[in-house]
């Protein structure tokens, strides 16, 4: 049998020593709505999309992803909450049951 070896403990990090310094903001950009630039594809039967157009795609795509695992999340607690107490039964049957077999 081979003896565990000893660890070191985790150094401490002491993050008060160094206080970043305030972000101070000097000028404002413009944030506009530029025509976007299309680029035209090598295959010319595929239209390629816009940048604006591919960032509210995404942007719809990650919404639809959000409520689906929410809804998945909500499905997911409340099979929880409805099986919970059959669990806790079924443990505290077998716990009896033990006791019992194993005082006799």
């Amino acid at each position: 049998m081979t003896a565990t070896p000893k660890l070191n403990p985790k150094p401490i990090r002491n993050t008060n020593d160094s206080q970043s310094q305030a972000v101070v903001i000097t000028k404002q950009r413009d944030f506009t709505h530029k025509e976007p630039i299309i680029i035209p594809s090598h295959l010319e039967e595929i239209p390629v999309i816009s940048a604006a157009s591919y960032i509210k795609d995404s942007r719809n795509r990650w919404y639809i992803h959000s409520v689906e695992v929410k809804e998945v999340w909500d499905v997911h607690v409340n099979l929880f909450n409805q099986v919970k107490p059959h669990v806790l039964s079924a443990h505290d049957y077998v716990v009896k049951r033990y006791q019992e077999l194993t005082n006799e």
